[in-house]
């Protein structure tokens, strides 16, 4: 099958695959829905402040050129999570580690605890802190990260128990300094 201008197949600079007319309230609808979860996804999984409103612009953007191969049916922030989740990858493999640790969220009276927080948590493996992100501060179950990372729920919760332990083990270290 030929890709030409105008086929759903064609992604050109010019003419990307995006939802047809008629779906365009709905794409409209899922941004203002989901766009405050993307950002807090981004800013949770590393992205820097700066570049968290160009992350989220592009995870949008994955969503509107891959429109007809993702299932509305269901709940789309897993699929969103799992785009955030490469973006964020991404801007980490190409950034030089940064000395402070950003601050991911609105200031407020535990910005401390809040820091010491963000500190452990990057100090994690990808998988473990994700499961600890996804659970314990974004509120998905087991079975629902279990699909977002495809294994079984029973391997989210011993890598979320171990990650548990591992988080505290970090933070009494570094409350220690």
């Amino acid at each position: 099958m030929t890709k030409t201008p105008g086929s759903p197949q064609y992604v050109g600079v010019n003419e990307p695959v995006r939802p047809p007319a008629g779906e365009l309230a709905e794409f409209d609808a899922i941004y203002e829905r989901d766009f405050d979860y993307v950002c807090r996804t981004l800013g949770r999984l590393g992205v820097p402040a700066g570049d968290i409103e160009d992350a989220m612009h592009e995870a949008f953007l994955v969503l509107y050129r891959r429109w007809n191969e993702v299932d509305r049916s269901r709940s789309l922030r897993p699929w969103l999570f799992g785009v955030a989740r490469r973006i964020a990858s991404d801007l980490r493999s190409k950034q030089r580690p940064t000395a402070a640790p950003v601050d991911r969220a609105a200031p407020d009276p535990q910005h401390a605890q809040r820091d010491l927080l963000w500190r452990a948590l990057d100090q994690l493996d990808d998988v473990r802190r994700i499961i600890i992100i996804l659970h314990d501060l974004e509120g998905h179950t087991a079975a629902e990260i279990a699909e977002m990372l495809d294994v079984s729920p029973n391997t989210v919760s011993s890598r979320l128990r171990l990650a548990r332990a591992e988080l505290v083990e970090i933070i009494t270290k570094l409350e220690a300094k």
